[in-house]
């Protein structure tokens, strides 16, 4: 993945936690989105993204993402 990716996974993760903690979802939807923003935390860190690596694409040049 590259930097763009890695860091809209990021944020992405952090707004949905925050959703989660500051929010009213203590429920099985909440518990649903937590588990979502940790795998997109994980994968915004680690840089690797299972579901690019099953669909086999590498979108490690940025000029590639925009095409």
């Amino acid at each position: 993945m590259n930097i763009m990716d890695r860091v809209t996974r990021f944020v992405i993760s952090l707004v949905l936690l925050g959703i989660v903690i500051f929010g009213p979802l203590w429920n099985l939807l909440g518990f649903f989105i937590v588990l979502l923003s940790v795998l997109f935390l994980i994968a915004g860190i680690t840089g690797f993204c299972p579901f690019y690596k099953s669909i086999n694409v590498d979108f490690t040049k940025s000029d590639e993402y925009f095409k």
